[in-house]
């Protein structure tokens, strides 16, 4: 109704226009009292925000279509139609999932004709606005709405999607649709637009379709719906039939396609009293260049056409044939669209016309300033040929480009990869022979420069560009020369380039140099005062071993003996409790002995005189594991090479320390010290594991609450240009790695330590 209403509005007067519209809204009203069922025309109408919310309605009305497709069957869509407009309906998974729907029965059963009401929510959707359901009810059959006869204008602008109309036009093309069915392309008011109708349409061949269909006036009822773009805006309708009656044959085709009204090649689309209304028609003319199945360049004189064909016959150039096809009015120059070709003889290929982009600006800047046709052509579509000098090669996906440039002007040739490998080698600058099909593309200018022109300068030439057949039509006249004065200036600009960057590689790398012998210089120093410092504590070690084993030690066992003398006499005298009392008192003594012992050794044995790395520590484990219910070993893995001693003897230390540290915090059952030598590198890796109760990395005490155990670990490993690293966590036990190099100069650096001298540092160069 609103769009009949809409249809009659420009011919009725003001006060009938305004009686049609209270009518209109006295029917909605009356229609919204129903049930309380809103007016579809009403929630179409939803402004956007109220819309985009997903506002609850609740319609009803007749299904008009049903949208299934071949991928996804559950995937259900209808089209419902009341007395007031159509409106689409997202149903199939989204109603059954996204909203956990119900409905009185399956989707499934669902058909056209079936009445239905349905509860949802509004949604914006692609172009017009879409019901996604929640509930959807069938209340049985009723007959379709009667289909509106409709205006161009309301047709091509998408004004009542969702409506069933009825329509005419001449079917230009058939084909499959991918969803099942048949897809028509049909032209009406010179305007395409695509149908689809059901399988069962044809009852014969699928072969027989296009003869019986193509060329013929139908008229067409069914569902307008409406393409569109991810901007939401109209492209080109669609209208879907869904029953065998729905399309109607009003002129059959002709008996055969060659039966068409004739029209020479140069008279295409101009002006006729009697128009071909969007049917065939039929011409001649030689063709010049083609690929199959897509389309074929036809010429006729200074007329060129093309023309779309699904032929798959293998046309040559000169080739005289025979056309009949439709007129296709979207590009700049008419073309013929799904034409059916054949061979009525066959001669030499025109020859192409030496004519130079400028020459063929300037015909047709004559014509529009004449306000009459080129004369004698504007060449479109033909074969030209003309001189011209490469500016660039690109090559693309779909085809190789040169541009070229003849006598200021510049164009586009187009050729096909295959082809482009068999022209010889181009390089910018080469003087070039060209041959192939010219195409001119136009510019309209904007409606402000429209204001201050006529109207013959409506149309200028954007472009010109051409199209190469093959690498034949490519013929280089003049090599291009290497002594230009452009090719001079780039040879000068790269080898300033290559001299400016040797220059500053040679300034980094004397920068890298001095960097690395200080950093080199450094290091030296670094693990000199190491091994300074390793020294002075092991003679220091060895000295108060000494001093404690000839003072304190001796002390502590004549208190020994001392006290078990007393010990005897107490018993003599049967003094039970003075007793018991120096029993405990001789065994602490004892264990502090053993203690003192176990210092004294630790101290002793850190030189490791006589012995290898991996055996003092084997040494270390066995000593230390001795009393303690924690079982300690060591192993080592590769090929040992020698060690300096300032270099082991604080890996022994910080093995130690972390021996002592998983024995008095961690009460592990094992504790096992992995030594993993590389030659090569000279490295050396240790790692001291424990299955203990662990702890978190960085919450550990420190120097803070005076310990001093993990601390010391890093600065021995850090002094020696090592890594250090601890990985523990509560209740996973603790793995502490040491990673230390052992350069080849360490060996000479203990030796100067152990004299009180000091290395040459300059001795040593990077790379030695």
């Amino acid at each position: 109704m609103m769009g009949r209403c809409h249809a009659l509005s420009k011919h009725l007067p003001h006060r009938a226009i305004c009686l049609a519209a209270v009518m209109l809204a006295c029917c909605s009203a009356a229609a919204r009292c129903d049930d309380d069922f809103m007016p579809i025309a009403e929630a179409k109408s939803l402004p956007f925000g109220e819309t985009d919310r997903g506002r609850p309605v609740r319609i009803k009305g007749v299904v008009t279509l049903i949208w299934r497709t071949e991928e996804n069957p559950s995937r259900t869509h209808l089209v419902v139609q009341d007395e007031t407009e159509g409106i689409w309906i997202n149903a199939g998974d989204t109603f059954a999932g996204d909203f956990g729907g119900e409905s009185d029965q399956n989707l499934d059963s669902i058909a056209v004709g079936c009445e239905v009401e349905i509860d949802g929510v509004t949604s914006r959707g692609g172009f017009a606005p879409t019901i996604t359901p929640r509930r959807i009810r069938s209340v049985g059959k009723k007959p379709l709405p009667e289909p509106l006869l409709i205006e161009d204008a309301d047709f091509f602008l998408g004004a009542i999607d969702g409506r069933r109309v009825v329509v005419s036009g001449v079917v230009q093309g058939v084909q499959k649709a991918s969803e099942g069915g048949w897809l028509l392309v049909m032209e009406r008011a010179s305007r395409r637009f695509v149908a689809k109708v059901p399988q069962d349409m044809w009852e014969g061949s699928p072969d027989d379709l296009p003869g019986a269909l193509v060329d013929a006036t139908v008229r067409l009822t069914g569902v307008l719906l409406s393409a569109f773009n991810t901007r939401g805006q109209y492209l080109y309708s669609r209208v879907h039939a869904v029953a065998r009656d729905d399309l109607v044959i009003l002129s059959p085709p002709p008996s055969t396609p060659f039966e068409s009204p004739y029209v020479p090649l140069d008279a295409i689309a101009q002006f006729s009293f009697k128009p071909l209304g969007g049917h065939r028609l039929r011409t001649e003319g030689t063709v010049i260049y083609g690929v199959s199945g897509r389309f074929l360049q036809v010429q006729e004189g200074s007329i060129g056409v093309h023309v779309g064909t699904q032929s798959r016959e293998a046309f040559r150039p000169g080739d005289r044939v025979e056309i009949a096809g439709f007129i296709d009015r979207s590009h700049n120059y008419a073309r013929l669209s799904e034409a059916v070709v054949r061979v009525i003889s066959h001669g030499p290929a025109p020859d192409p016309r030496r004519l130079s982009p400028a020459e063929i600006i300037e015909i047709s800047r004559r014509a529009l300033r004449t306000g009459q046709m080129a004369k004698p052509g504007d060449f479109d579509g033909c074969l030209i040929r003309f001189s011209a000098r490469l500016l660039d090669v690109e090559k693309t996906t779909e085809g190789s480009l040169l541009s070229l440039e003849c006598e200021g002007t510049n164009v586009v040739a187009r050729i096909t990869n295959d082809e482009f490998i068999r022209l010889p080698k181009l390089a910018p600058g080469c003087e070039l022979d060209v041959t192939g099909v010219l195409e001119v593309e136009l510019n309209r200018p904007s409606a402000a420069r429209v204001e201050h022109y006529d109207i013959w300068d409506l149309y200028t030439i954007d472009r010109l560009s051409l199209r190469l057949r093959s690498a034949d039509d490519v013929q280089v006249l003049k090599a291009a020369a290497w002594g230009t004065a452009r090719r001079l200036a780039v040879a000068l600009a790269g080898l300033a380039a290559v001299l400016l960057g040797s220059l500053a590689w040679i300034g980094l790398l004397r920068r890298q140099v001095a960097a690395q012998s200080a950093r080199l210089a450094g290091e030296m120093q670094k693990r000199r005062d190491a091994a300074v410092e390793f020294q002075a504590s092991l003679r220091e070690r060895n000295r108060l071993a000494a001093n404690l084993h000839d003072t304190l030690l001796q002390s502590l066992a004549g208190a020994g003996f001392q006290l078990d003398t007393c010990r005897r006499a107490v018993v003599r005298q049967d003094l039970a409790d003075t007793s018991e009392h120096l029993d405990v008192a001789r065994r602490m003594l004892k264990h502090a002995v053993g203690e003192l012992r176990g210092s004294v050794w630790a101290l002793r044995t850190m030189p490791m005189a006589g012995q290898s790395f991996s055996d003092s520590l084997t040494a270390l484990a066995a000593h230390l594991g001795s009393g303690h219910a924690a079982k300690i070993t060591a192993s080592s893995d590769g090929e040992p090479f020698e060690i300096p001693n300032f270099v082991a003897g604080n890996l022994l230390l910080v093995a130690q320390e972390a021996i002592r540290n998983a024995v008095h915090h961690g009460q592990p059952k094992t504790i096992h010290v992995q030594i993993d030598y590389d030659a090569a590198a000279r490295e050396v890796t240790m790692k001291v594991a424990d299955d203990g109760g662990g702890f978190t990395v960085g919450a550990e005490v420190g120097p803070a609450q005076g310990h001093f155990g993990v601390q010391g670990m890093r600065e021995r490993i850090a002094s020696l240009g090592g890594t250090l690293t601890i990985d523990s966590r509560p209740g996973q036990g603790t793995r502490v790695t040491a990673v230390v190099v052992t350069p080849a100069y360490d060996t000479q650096l203990e030796e100067s330590a152990e004299e009180g001298g000091k290395p040459d540092t300059h001795a040593y160069k990077p790379g030695a």
